[in-house]
């Protein structure tokens, strides 16, 4: 059994950035990644980041981790009176109204 990852924000970013270049129809299957895709995603983590050493579990686990999240976070901002700063990476409120 793999060791548990410890995940950056660097080696996070680096996987967004990993699986939205492998994000097309040849790497996918209808359930997610194919086995391919796992195989290539991780070797371009790993040449990224040699000292991480992450194996396909490893990986696997962090981005259904990431999914999660990012549902999470999406149902939040489709909420009326609440949206998105890009630039700040952060959801912002607008006051209710009436209140002071």
């Amino acid at each position: 059994m793999a060791q548990r990852a410890r995940w950056t924000s660097q080696y996070e970013k680096g996987l967004v950035d990993v699986l939205t270049e492998y994000n097309f129809s040849h790497y996918r299957g209808q359930n997610g990644w194919t086995s391919e895709g796992w195989n290539r995603i991780v070797k371009d983590l790993n040449d990224h980041f040699p000292e991480a050493k992450f194996v396909k579990s490893q990986v696997q686990d962090k981005e259904g981790q990431m999914k999660k999240e990012y549902k999470v976070v999406k149902s939040i901002v489709n909420r009326s009176g609440i949206s998105w700063n890009s630039t700040s990476c952060m959801i912002n409120t607008t006051p209710e109204n009436g209140r002071k």
